[in-house]
């Protein structure tokens, strides 16, 4: 039994649309202004070689933010 091509157009729509809708927001985010003296990194793979190099401490703050 075939789909009629509505059927397949539409639920293209429904879960193409929001994909799409989704990638340019998440291209859009940009990294926010840090405050203070203190340079964060967000890429724990740099920062886990930095921290081996000057032999700091490393600091993980998981943060989730709803919505």
């Amino acid at each position: 039994m075939r789909c009629p091509a509505r059927i397949v157009l539409l639920s293209a729509c429904l879960v193409g649309v929001p994909l799409l809708l989704w990638a340019e927001e998440a291209a859009t985010v940009k990294t926010p202004v840090e405050l203070g003296a203190v340079s964060w990194l967000r890429d724990f793979n740099a920062a886990t070689k930095q921290a081996r190099t000057t032999s700091k401490p490393l600091l993980v703050l998981f943060q989730e933010v709803p919505g």
